[in-house]
């Protein structure tokens, strides 16, 4: 026999001796996140790593990687394909895959509470069977969502009134945030997070619809100077940091999937609670360099809450008509019911912690889930 025969067999030998007397093996979650570290998603993904370790007796062992192995478009890709196990996904980007999160994701202005935001669009994905549908079709099981903070405008003067606001040109996240610019009298400009800072410091744009955390995120924060904290509103809550592919978690014990829902609730809960703690320390650092930091006037406001709720009637049209949703009306309804039941689970006027925000996600949503079928 041949050393590499010896070698196998004794390996052979060990798995089987460890098996026999009880102990199970560790085993090993490949999770990617492709965006640099110190992000939300990169906290909420440690934070699940150490909960998911303890709720499973160390069976099973999260390892992160970076944006190298894979970024954030490719991301979708390589979980569907079994690269990893689970990953980051900014959902936005991918319509014609998942029209049915485009939905809620389309009622971005309805986020002023991020915890809400949060829980109300994991709830609703999760009970949702054609939303669930499509994401089994791509090989994944949804397992929850975060939220950024609400947006912000981060500019270079100051825009709290109609007259400051006209004609400035201003990056935009989405179609919800277009909108808006249009109808306050400003301009959306559509660019990738890695554009902003660019742009902005180029003069090509007056500013951006970012939550405060872009300042320091995205180094705004030596460019800017002005920032308008209560305008436009809105939060991207179709951050799935959570979900996993579909043939790693039927792999998966019953034991170890009620472990990965149980501390996914942690995960989600920790990535939107990093977003929510950054935008209260970067506008304290922002103030302390000697940005301004304003509120939009009371006309400002009231005109703002009114072009928001016009195109609120708007969005049932444009998820027919674009990404040929069925019931639309209905599935609107519904999630502003979630929304408004996840600001009263969730109350802003209270400094919460990650671990109190996921005892509610589990108690209300993930502990739901039956783990002997849900995603198989």
């Amino acid at each position: 026999m041949n050393y590499k025969a010896k070698l196998l067999g004794c390996t052979a030998a060990l798995v089987f001796s460890v098996m026999a007397s009880g102990v199970a093996l560790a085993r090993d979650v490949k999770i990617v996140v492709g965006v640099p570290p110190g992000s939300g998603a990169e906290f909420g993904v440690k934070a699940f790593s150490e909960e998911l370790k303890t709720r499973s007796n160390g069976e099973l062992n999260v390892r992160i990687f970076p944006p190298s192995l894979l970024d954030l478009k490719q991301t979708f890709g390589g979980m569907r394909d079994g690269v990893v196990d689970g990953g980051y996904l900014v959902l936005n980007y991918f319509p014609s895959d998942l029209p049915e999160a485009m939905l809620p994701i389309e009622l971005a202005m309805l986020g002023k509470n991020p915890y809400a935001m949060a829980g109300a669009m994991s709830e609703y994905i999760v009970t949702c069977e054609p939303c669930v549908a499509e994401r089994l079709k791509n090989n994944q099981v949804p397992l929850g969502n975060a939220s950024t903070g609400a947006y912000a405008i981060l500019g270079t003067s100051p825009m709290t009134t109609e007259a400051e606001l006209q004609g400035k040109k201003l990056r935009a996240a989405g179609g919800a945030w277009s909108r808006w610019a249009a109808a306050m009298g400003a301009v959306g400009v559509s660019l990738s997070g890695n554009e902003i800072f660019e742009a902005v410091s180029q003069g090509t744009i007056d500013g951006a619809m970012n939550a405060p955390s872009e300042l320091t995120s995205i180094r705004l924060i030596d460019v800017a100077t002005d920032v308008t904290t209560n305008m436009p509103g809105g939060t991207v809550h179709g951050l799935d940091v959570m979900s996993v592919n579909r043939d790693f978690w039927k792999s998966l014990s019953n034991e170890e999937r009620r472990a990965y829902l149980d501390a996914a609730a942690l995960g989600n809960a920790a990535t939107t609670w990093k977003f929510v703690t950054d935008v209260a320390d970067n506008l304290k650092m922002a103030k302390e360099k000697g940005i301004n930091v304003h509120e939009a006037s009371p006309e400002m406001l009231a005109k703002s809450a009114a072009v928001i709720e016009a195109d609120l009637a708007n969005i049932a049209k444009i998820a027919t008509e674009t990404h040929g949703i069925q019931d639309a009306e209905a599935k609107i309804a519904h999630f502003k019911e979630l929304v408004a039941k996840w600001e009263g689970l969730l109350p802003m006027d209270k400094e919460w912690t990650a671990e109190e925000v996921a005892e509610i996600y589990r108690s209300e949503i993930f502990s739901k889930l039956d783990e002997t079928k849900y995603g198989l």
